[in-house]
């Protein structure tokens, strides 16, 4: 696995709006198998628009069939199906940081997630702790932009 080139960011604004949200979620699945922690979309809504560039573009994560916004715990590619009893199931967070990680094209604009409770859920599930995307290792986190090379 690769490791993703990332670059913390200096956004006292952004950290700030995120001590006024909400830092848990529930427990979710997508009909393509991802497994989430659905949060507030305010963590997109709020906090996309404090980015201030033209040239950054806000997740596409709100159509039809789409989750809003999310911290992946397990992308579909990882093989896992979770049992019935841990959907639903409440967990918190808290965000560490904002940063940008740089993967093929794309620049993602992303907050660093810690759970201890997401972190247990893998483990039970005999998971790494870093996730697999698109052949990098990552951390929970959660996209509010993105951006093309």
């Amino acid at each position: 696995m690769k490791i993703p080139l990332i670059l913390k960011l200096n956004a006292p604004t952004i950290i700030d709006a995120v001590s006024h949200l909400k830092q848990k979620g529930q427990l979710a699945t997508s009909k393509n198998n991802l497994v989430y922690l659905d949060i507030d979309d305010a963590y997109i809504h709020k906090l996309f628009p404090l980015l201030r560039d033209h040239q950054i573009k806000m997740p596409d994560y709100f159509g039809d069939g789409s989750v809003g916004a999310h911290i992946t715990v397990i992308y579909p590619e990882e093989n896992k199906k979770v049992n019935a009893h841990d959907l639903h199931q409440e967990h918190r967070f808290f965000v560490k940081d904002i940063v940008t990680v740089e993967i093929a094209l794309k620049t993602y604009y992303v907050l660093l997630i810690e759970s201890p409770s997401l972190l247990r859920l893998r483990k039970k599930y005999n998971l790494p702790d870093l996730l697999s995307f698109k052949g990098y290792s990552i951390g929970f986190h959660i996209t509010i932009g993105t951006m093309w090379k």
